[in-house]
């Protein structure tokens, strides 16, 4: 388990500011990422690129400068995901990508703004 701080909170959630993520078993690249502050709030997060190949978008430097990301290796992306009971109503968060610097423990939900991303993109295509 390795807890990120994220200065601004996440949209909706902004008074929580560290955040827990842990594995989860499976085959899947996928995690779990639960307040420390409120153990109620909780959030599936996966690797968009796993679902998506062609997913791209650039980082704005100032992102690059709010997580001090001085070294691409260092960089991890992931989307918030909503499961459903059909699973072809399950959908990720393409639109709003959680951003988090590996090396400071530093995190941030970084909202694209120019883009034709979904909020709730298909978690599995047809």
């Amino acid at each position: 388990m390795i807890t990120y701080q994220f200065e601004n909170g996440i949209p909706g959630f902004e008074h929580l500011r560290q955040f827990v993520l842990s594995e989860v078993e499976g085959e899947l690249p996928v995690r779990l990422m639960q307040s420390a502050e409120d153990e109620n709030i909780a959030f599936l997060i996966a690797s968009p690129f796993f679902f998506y190949k062609d997913y791209e978008w650039d980082l704005p430097e100032s992102v690059v400068q709010e997580l001090n990301l001085t070294d691409e290796k260092d960089i991890e992306i992931w989307s918030v995901v909503t499961l459903s009971q059909d699973s072809s109503k399950s959908t990720i968060n393409l639109l709003a990508p959680i951003v988090l610097n590996t090396a400071t423990r530093r995190g941030k939900q970084h909202i694209i703004h120019d883009q034709v991303y979904s909020s709730r993109a298909p978690l599995y295509q047809a």
